[in-house]
């Protein structure tokens, strides 16, 4: 019979696909990538929820020369048209060879309606991939039926998501948006200050918007808001 292992990141999705089977008495066990580009406090996390629940935690992480620093050395900074190379680097390949010679069903907290990106490619529930067995018990689940699940079972979400807006255990840039570089400067000073070393080691800029170079000479917060705003104030 197949075990149910859940890929636990940290994010709201992901908490609640674990949780729910867990309540369902089909879960005890996650896997975590530790992707080496993402911050400590989502990982701190992750080790809190898993004390408190029980969950055994498995650790995987990239292999030698896979690194992140690995990928922008060889091809620069992932942008979005290099979202699943870089995601092979540090996740795919990981959990593929934990698989290996094993029963096991990962359980993910994919959602179709979690992104555009996503309503296409995920195709069902249960699904097979190179040999590797995915089950999304929130394919078809709202927004606000994660929240509604997270407020009703009285789930503590990953602080990152007041700061980020979301959990922070992968910060590749590969689909960063407007803002994102400054609010990793204006919260997460340190993991800022490494992907701006990667920038000046390499060349390139992070993300899609703007260089981590560019968001630490930014006046932090003030950078959120238009001129009209900051003039009224």
């Amino acid at each position: 019979m197949s075990k149910y292992i859940g890929l636990f990141s940290g994010g709201k999705d992901s908490l609640v696909a674990c949780h729910y089977l867990w309540f369902q008495g089909k879960l005890n066990e996650v896997l975590y990538c530790k992707t080496g580009i993402g911050l400590k406090e989502n990982f701190d996390y992750v080790v809190e929820t898993c004390d408190k629940f029980g969950w055994k935690l498995n650790i995987v992480e990239p292999k030698d020369n896979e690194s992140y620093e690995d990928f922008i050395r060889k091809f620069g900074f992932p942008h979005q048209g290099m979202h699943s190379a870089i995601m092979g680097y540090l996740k795919w390949h990981p959990l593929r060879k934990f698989a290996r010679g094993k029963d096991i069903i990962y359980v993910s907290g994919r959602r179709r309606r979690e992104s555009r990106r996503r309503m296409g490619k995920v195709k069902g529930e249960l699904e097979t991939t190179e040999n590797i067995t995915f089950y999304s018990p929130l394919l078809e689940w709202t927004d606000k039926m994660v929240w509604d699940y997270i407020k009703n079972n009285s789930l503590e979400r990953c602080p990152v998501y007041d700061t980020l807006h979301m959990s922070g255990d992968c910060l590749c840039g590969a689909f960063s948006e407007l803002g994102e570089s400054e609010l990793i400067a204006t919260f997460h000073g340190y993991m800022a200050e490494h992907i701006k070393s990667l920038e000046i080691d390499y060349g390139g800029q992070w993300g899609n918007n703007s260089s981590m170079i560019g968001a630490l000479k930014q006046d932090k917060i003030d950078s959120f808001v238009c001129n009209e705003c900051v003039f009224r104030t």
